[in-house]
Protein backbone atom coordinates (compact mmCIF):
# COMPACT_ATOMS: atom_id res chain seq x y z
CA UNK A 1 0.00 0.00 0.00
CA UNK A 2 2.91 2.45 0.64
CA UNK A 3 4.31 1.79 -2.31
CA UNK A 4 1.91 2.59 -4.22
CA UNK A 5 0.65 5.70 -2.60
CA UNK A 6 4.66 6.60 -3.28
CA UNK A 7 4.35 5.83 -6.70
CA UNK A 8 1.00 7.85 -7.30
CA UNK A 9 2.52 10.56 -5.30
CA UNK A 10 5.90 10.66 -7.92
CA UNK A 11 3.59 10.48 -10.87
CA UNK A 12 1.40 13.45 -9.77
CA UNK A 13 4.91 15.33 -9.18
CA UNK A 14 5.95 14.70 -12.44
CA UNK A 15 2.41 15.59 -13.57
CA UNK A 16 2.44 18.88 -11.92
CA UNK A 17 6.05 19.45 -13.38
CA UNK A 18 5.19 18.69 -16.83
CA UNK A 19 2.01 21.11 -17.13
CA UNK A 20 4.34 23.64 -15.54
CA UNK A 21 6.73 23.12 -18.04
CA UNK A 22 4.80 23.04 -20.81
CA UNK A 23 3.75 26.69 -20.37
CA UNK A 24 7.61 27.08 -20.52
CA UNK A 25 9.80 27.43 -23.57
CA UNK A 26 12.72 25.74 -23.82
CA UNK A 27 15.88 26.44 -24.81
CA UNK A 28 18.24 28.08 -26.49
CA UNK A 29 17.86 31.49 -24.52
CA UNK A 30 18.92 34.41 -26.39
CA UNK A 31 19.66 37.64 -24.71
CA UNK A 32 21.26 41.06 -25.94
CA UNK A 33 23.90 43.83 -24.06
CA UNK A 34 25.20 46.71 -25.82
CA UNK A 35 28.17 45.58 -23.24
CA UNK A 36 31.19 43.99 -24.82
CA UNK A 37 31.56 40.47 -24.34
CA UNK A 38 34.92 40.80 -22.30
CA UNK A 39 32.88 42.87 -20.03
CA UNK A 40 29.83 40.34 -19.69
CA UNK A 41 32.26 37.34 -19.06
CA UNK A 42 33.12 38.00 -15.41
CA UNK A 43 29.90 39.05 -14.36
CA UNK A 44 28.40 35.53 -16.00
CA UNK A 45 31.68 33.62 -14.31
CA UNK A 46 30.72 35.63 -10.88
CA UNK A 47 26.86 34.60 -11.19
CA UNK A 48 27.49 30.97 -11.87
CA UNK A 49 29.57 30.55 -9.27
CA UNK A 50 27.59 32.18 -6.85
CA UNK A 51 24.95 29.64 -7.41
CA UNK A 52 27.25 26.78 -6.98
CA UNK A 53 28.44 26.06 -10.66
CA UNK A 54 31.83 24.87 -11.52
CA UNK A 55 33.34 26.51 -14.91
CA UNK A 56 34.73 23.21 -16.65
CA UNK A 57 35.40 25.00 -19.82
CA UNK A 58 36.54 28.34 -20.85
CA UNK A 59 37.01 29.42 -24.45
CA UNK A 60 37.08 32.74 -26.18
CA UNK A 61 33.55 33.14 -27.45
CA UNK A 62 31.72 30.15 -24.73
CA UNK A 63 31.54 28.97 -21.45
CA UNK A 64 30.20 25.95 -19.70
CA UNK A 65 29.39 25.36 -16.08
CA UNK A 66 27.93 22.55 -14.13
CA UNK A 67 27.24 21.26 -10.84
CA UNK A 68 25.59 17.49 -9.57
CA UNK A 69 21.88 18.46 -9.61
CA UNK A 70 18.77 15.68 -9.12
CA UNK A 71 16.85 15.27 -12.25
CA UNK A 72 13.38 15.42 -12.23
CA UNK A 73 11.34 12.01 -11.22
CA UNK A 74 9.33 11.80 -14.46
CA UNK A 75 12.64 12.17 -16.60
CA UNK A 76 14.90 10.11 -14.47
CA UNK A 77 12.36 7.45 -14.22
CA UNK A 78 12.29 7.15 -18.06
CA UNK A 79 15.75 8.20 -19.17
CA UNK A 80 17.90 6.72 -16.76
CA UNK A 81 18.13 2.66 -16.31
CA UNK A 82 17.96 1.00 -13.28
CA UNK A 83 21.20 -0.24 -13.36
CA UNK A 84 22.49 3.11 -13.49
CA UNK A 85 20.26 5.00 -10.86
CA UNK A 86 23.63 5.53 -8.46
CA UNK A 87 25.42 7.42 -11.04
CA UNK A 88 25.27 10.96 -10.70
CA UNK A 89 23.52 13.50 -12.77
CA UNK A 90 24.10 17.00 -13.83
CA UNK A 91 22.91 20.23 -14.83
CA UNK A 92 24.66 22.26 -17.65
CA UNK A 93 24.67 25.33 -19.26
CA UNK A 94 26.57 26.96 -21.62
CA UNK A 95 26.89 30.48 -22.54
CA UNK A 96 27.80 31.59 -26.43
CA UNK A 97 28.95 35.28 -26.70
CA UNK A 98 29.14 36.69 -30.02
CA UNK A 99 29.45 40.64 -30.70
CA UNK A 100 28.63 42.64 -33.67
CA UNK A 101 28.13 45.95 -34.90
CA UNK A 102 28.34 47.02 -30.78
CA UNK A 103 25.64 44.71 -29.79
CA UNK A 104 26.74 41.41 -28.52
CA UNK A 105 24.20 38.57 -28.31
CA UNK A 106 24.37 36.18 -25.54
CA UNK A 107 23.05 32.56 -26.08
CA UNK A 108 22.38 30.45 -23.20
CA UNK A 109 21.65 26.44 -23.19
CA UNK A 110 20.71 24.80 -20.20
CA UNK A 111 20.69 20.69 -20.42
CA UNK A 112 20.71 17.90 -17.96
CA UNK A 113 23.73 15.50 -18.31
CA UNK A 114 22.28 11.78 -17.21
CA UNK A 115 23.54 8.15 -17.54
CA UNK A 116 21.70 6.75 -20.57
CA UNK A 117 22.50 3.02 -21.96
CA UNK A 118 25.44 1.46 -20.44
CA UNK A 119 25.50 4.46 -18.03
CA UNK A 120 27.24 6.57 -20.68
CA UNK A 121 26.61 10.39 -20.64
CA UNK A 122 23.59 11.70 -22.82
CA UNK A 123 21.95 14.86 -22.51
CA UNK A 124 18.31 15.89 -22.27
CA UNK A 125 16.60 19.38 -22.33
CA UNK A 126 16.53 21.39 -19.43
CA UNK A 127 13.42 23.30 -19.46
CA UNK A 128 14.29 27.05 -17.54
CA UNK A 129 11.00 27.81 -16.41
CA UNK A 130 11.88 30.40 -13.59
CA UNK A 131 10.84 33.84 -15.48
CA UNK A 132 12.22 35.52 -12.20
CA UNK A 133 15.46 34.31 -13.26
CA UNK A 134 15.45 35.22 -16.89
CA UNK A 135 14.31 38.55 -15.79
CA UNK A 136 17.18 38.78 -13.20
CA UNK A 137 19.54 37.83 -15.94
CA UNK A 138 18.47 40.18 -18.66
CA UNK A 139 18.84 43.20 -15.79
CA UNK A 140 22.42 41.91 -15.07
CA UNK A 141 23.53 42.24 -18.74
CA UNK A 142 21.26 45.84 -18.90
CA UNK A 143 23.63 46.88 -15.88
CA UNK A 144 26.82 46.02 -17.50
CA UNK A 145 28.88 48.98 -18.61
CA UNK A 146 28.10 50.20 -21.98
CA UNK A 147 31.76 50.22 -23.51
CA UNK A 148 30.85 51.16 -27.07
CA UNK A 149 29.84 55.21 -26.11
CA UNK A 150 33.31 55.02 -24.88
CA UNK A 151 35.01 54.21 -28.47
CA UNK A 152 35.58 57.48 -29.73
CA UNK A 153 36.07 56.97 -33.24
CA UNK A 154 39.60 57.73 -35.04
CA UNK A 155 40.39 61.40 -35.92
CA UNK A 156 41.44 62.23 -39.53
CA UNK A 157 43.46 65.03 -40.15
CA UNK A 158 42.06 68.28 -42.51
CA UNK A 159 43.21 69.38 -45.18
CA UNK A 160 44.28 72.59 -43.80
CA UNK A 161 45.94 70.83 -40.21
CA UNK A 162 50.11 71.58 -40.78
CA UNK A 163 51.68 68.40 -41.25
CA UNK A 164 54.07 67.07 -38.26
CA UNK A 165 57.65 68.36 -38.63
CA UNK A 166 58.57 64.54 -39.78
CA UNK A 167 56.10 64.43 -42.65
CA UNK A 168 57.00 68.13 -43.45
CA UNK A 169 60.58 68.51 -43.36
CA UNK A 170 61.63 66.29 -46.88
CA UNK A 171 64.62 63.59 -46.35
CA UNK A 172 67.30 64.71 -47.81
CA UNK A 173 68.69 61.88 -51.57
CA UNK A 174 71.56 60.34 -50.48
CA UNK A 175 74.29 61.71 -52.37
CA UNK A 176 77.47 59.53 -53.46
CA UNK A 177 80.50 60.41 -51.60
CA UNK A 178 82.43 60.65 -54.95
CA UNK A 179 79.92 63.29 -55.94
CA UNK A 180 80.04 65.43 -53.02
CA UNK A 181 81.94 68.79 -51.94
CA UNK A 182 84.46 67.18 -50.10
CA UNK A 183 88.40 68.53 -50.47
CA UNK A 184 90.79 65.63 -51.49
CA UNK A 185 92.82 64.19 -49.51
CA UNK A 186 95.29 63.14 -51.86
CA UNK A 187 97.75 66.55 -52.98
CA UNK A 188 98.15 66.19 -57.05
CA UNK A 189 101.31 65.35 -57.60
CA UNK A 190 103.38 66.87 -60.15
CA UNK A 191 106.83 65.65 -62.42
CA UNK A 192 108.90 68.96 -62.14
CA UNK A 193 112.35 68.82 -62.75
CA UNK A 194 114.74 71.67 -60.97
CA UNK A 195 115.74 74.33 -62.91
CA UNK A 196 118.73 76.64 -62.29
CA UNK A 197 118.58 79.53 -62.68
CA UNK A 198 121.20 82.33 -62.47
CA UNK A 199 122.20 84.47 -59.70
CA UNK A 200 122.57 87.67 -60.01
CA UNK A 201 126.04 89.24 -59.63
CA UNK A 202 127.16 86.09 -60.78
CA UNK A 203 128.80 84.94 -64.60
CA UNK A 204 128.10 81.71 -65.91
CA UNK A 205 130.90 79.47 -66.69
CA UNK A 206 130.91 80.45 -70.57
CA UNK A 207 131.28 84.63 -69.97
CA UNK A 208 134.22 83.60 -67.16
CA UNK A 209 135.90 81.49 -70.26
CA UNK A 210 135.29 84.06 -73.04
CA UNK A 211 136.42 86.88 -70.56
CA UNK A 212 139.49 84.80 -69.75
CA UNK A 213 140.46 84.66 -73.38
CA UNK A 214 139.80 87.94 -74.29
CA UNK A 215 141.86 88.76 -71.46
CA UNK A 216 144.53 86.35 -72.64
CA UNK A 217 144.46 88.31 -75.91
CA UNK A 218 144.61 92.04 -74.59
CA UNK A 219 147.72 90.49 -72.93
CA UNK A 220 149.34 89.28 -76.42
CA UNK A 221 148.94 92.92 -77.57
CA UNK A 222 150.32 94.54 -74.77
CA UNK A 223 153.44 93.29 -75.26
CA UNK A 224 154.29 95.07 -78.11
CA UNK A 225 151.92 98.46 -77.33
CA UNK A 226 152.39 98.96 -73.56
CA UNK A 227 149.38 102.19 -73.84
CA UNK A 228 147.38 99.38 -73.44
CA UNK A 229 146.11 97.99 -70.24
CA UNK A 230 144.02 94.87 -70.21
CA UNK A 231 141.19 94.95 -67.14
Amino acid sequence: MKGRNLILMVLATALVAAARDRNAKGGPYVFTSKASAQTLRPLIIKDMLKDGYTLDNESQSQLRFSKVAQMPAMGALFSIPSACMGVQTHKVWTYTLVELNGITTVTVQPVWEYPGDYCRTQTHELIWNKPDQIAAFQAMLDRAPDTTASRAPAQTPTSGAPESAAQAAPTPAAVPLNQQNVPTTQPTQRATQPTVEPVAGEESLGDAARRAQQRKACLELAKDNPSISCK
